[in-house]
């Protein structure tokens, strides 16, 4: 629930920001899968808690790999993209993350613990990329009435 009212697909997009350590691999991914799966109706997001300020080249690869597109990707943190219009927040480290944002961040918090394919070989960045994509697909599937892009 955004502050102004119910989440309402038409009047604003649902958005979503997704928190891992360095915002170079896990999160980028899911800002990536989520912007391609719910077009214009999701308004994606990621950040680090400490960025590396890079997109490792596995990240850009496994998207790419799986036909979804890296561009626009850089990393972040918090500060860069935080607001208090933000419909979901998913922590990709269990519920670490979600302990550091402040409370009232995100009407609805997901807790999911997502492997860091950092320094790995592409097999864990492609494993990482397509769980991120199932879970992905579920909340969306969820939050728009089982309405998604999937193409």
């Amino acid at each position: 629930m955004r502050a102004c009212g119910l989440y309402n697909r038409i009047m604003a997009p649902l958005a979503i920001l997704f928190v891992c350590i360095g915002n170079s691999c896990r999160s980028p991914m899911a800002e990536a899968i989520t912007r391609h799966l719910g077009g214009r109706r999701v308004d994606a997001r990621s950040a680090g808690l400490a960025p590396a300020g890079f997109i490792a080249d596995g990240t850009i690869a496994a998207l790419e790999s799986l036909g979804y597109s890296g561009e626009g990707l850089r990393s972040k943190g918090l500060d860069d993209v935080f607001d208090c219009d933000l419909d979901i927040v998913v922590s990709l480290l269990g519920n670490g993350a979600l302990d550091l944002l402040p409370h009232g961040t995100g009407a609805r918090r997901e807790a999911w613990a997502v492997l860091d394919p950092f320094g790995e070989d592409e097999d864990v960045y492609l494993d990482v990329a397509r769980g991120l994509e199932v879970r992905i697909r579920a909340l969306l599937s969820e939050e728009l009435d089982g309405e998604l892009f999937l193409s």
